[in-house]
């Protein structure tokens, strides 16, 4: 076995369209891997919170006494706006949270009728959602539904006092600061301290996405590659910055879809062609109707129906995506069933499912992986159909196949000539275009290696 491997080692090493895509491969995963660094995320942040930081900034550079009140000022503005209101009413929350507690125990009229008592004045001064009381009242005879209002609920009160919590730390530091304003040296490190874990939880409740490509101007027209935006701007948003983030995107669909839908079609192709008979009928004539329906319609019909989205595009992709390694491995398991290792096995008594995962797929797998290494470029191109096409990716998600779909309109250049925004498709186009010659190269590869016919 270690002398196989050599060989196919030796083999791979000495092809040179598999070096190509080798290194292919280890630039996309560098550029995967070091997004954060090479298209660093513009997260909005609050004016007020720019404001603090760049007094604090001129406090540390000047010494000037004066700043120190006008940041104690700035910080307890700021509290009691964002934290004020959740330390205000913690303990109303603490007290439903109890109610609900002993309703969740012993369900009964009584205890939800404190529920709802307790409940119905803290969604009428807005300090919870009223949709938690709404699905409470209405759905009180729908048990499953009734079962999730309950749980929204529970929900809804861990996040009010995760918030309330925060108030308290908040209070305890702004405290602190308030003791020492005295001098620059004592009140600069508290500052610096309140304004970090003030940013730190801004960032988090704003729950920012660093795959949405950020806005950097509201002019339509695409502005040709400078030097602040090397790949130019396509209905303005940086295309440099989509165009490194959905490398991420392109490994994610590529490897999430491929791995799935593999596995699917090794579990019906390794059942059908192990068991046979009635078996095999029934779910070849299955992955025959499934085959039967065009790939991409069917994607876009169940990509429309489930909503956009990268996790729906890449469902569609999976329930249409299995039957290539289902038909395949079947093949290879048809062969290799009636081998003497298996019939051996199965007259020592040896469970079928054992059978089949301990000794028929190590060796008629191998295929199957180098399909599956080759459909991983196919399955990225179309993602970016669908995203191109409007029913994939959403608005502004980091994709390829949605930076040329804002380049539809100008693909044949404006008024000023043919291709004048070239840069809105070459980009995005070339990063697909070498994304999948990598995977396809380094299947080709392995399919040269591992072939029996072409071994050497």
């Amino acid at each position: 076995m270690n002398e196989e491997v050599k060989r196919a080692l030796r083999k791979f090493y000495k092809n040179p369209s598999a070096m190509l895509g080798v290194i292919l491969l280890i630039f996309f995963i560098l550029v995967a891997a070091f997004a954060p660094l090479l298209a660093p995320p513009q997260i909005p942040i609050d004016p007020e919170i720019e404001n603090m930081e760049s007094m604090i900034d001129e406090l540390e550079d000047t010494k000037n006494t004066s700043l120190i009140e006008e940041l104690v000022v700035s910080f307890s503005d700021y509290y009691d706006f964002t934290y004020g209101f959740y330390l205000d009413y913690a303990d109303d929350i603490r007290n439903l949270e109890k109610v609900l507690s002993n309703y969740l125990s012993n369900k009964n009229d009584e205890n939800f009728n404190k529920l709802i008592e307790t409940l119905s004045p803290l969604t009428e001064e807005y300090i919870l959602d009223e949709s938690y009381l709404y699905n409470l009242q209405d759905n009180i005879d729908d048990k499953k539904k009734f079962e999730a209002a309950l749980k929204d609920l529970e929900n809804g009160i861990k996040a009010f006092l995760a918030k309330a919590k925060n108030a308290e730390k908040m209070k305890a530091e702004l405290d602190e600061i308030n003791s020492k304003n005295n001098s620059v040296e004592e009140f600069l490190p508290a500052a610096k301290k309140y304004f970090k874990d003030l940013k730190k939880l801004y960032i988090k409740d704003l729950n920012y996405d660093p795959y949405l490509m950020p806005i950097v101007t509201y002019e339509n027209t695409p502005q040709p590659p400078s030097k602040e935006h090397p790949f130019g701007i396509s209905n303005g948003r940086d295309i440099y910055y989509g165009v490194v983030w959905g490398t991420r995107t392109g490994f994610k669909i590529g490897l999430i879809v491929v791995s799935v839908a593999t596995i699917v079609g090794l579990f019906v192709g390794s059942i059908s062609a192990y068991f046979g008979g009635w078996v095999d009928e029934v779910l070849m004539r299955i992955t025959d109707i499934f085959m039967s329906i065009p790939f991409m319609l069917s994607a876009m019909v169940l990509t429309t129906i489930l909503g956009t989205g990268l996790d729906k595009v890449m469902i569609a992709m999976i329930v249409f995506g299995w039957m290539g390694s289902a038909r395949l491995i079947r093949g290879n398991i048809l062969q290799a069933k009636n081998d003497q290792y298996v019939l051996a096995a199965k007259a020592l008594g040896v469970k079928d499912s054992k059978i089949i995962i301990k000794h028929i797929l190590p060796n008629t797998i191998f295929p199957v992986l180098i399909q599956a290494s080759m459909r991983i470029g196919s399955m990225v191109i179309t993602a970016a159909v669908l995203s191109f096409l409007g029913v994939g990716a959403p608005q502004g998600y980091a994709d390829w196949g949605s930076i040329l779909n804002y380049a539809r309109n100008w693909i044949l250049g404006g008024t000023g000539g043919a291709f004048q925004y070239w840069y809105t498709i070459t980009y995005p186009g070339i990063a697909m275009v070498l994304f999948v010659l990598a995977w396809n190269l380094v299947g080709d590869a392995l399919r040269d290696i591992f072939d029996p016919k072409l071994r050497g």
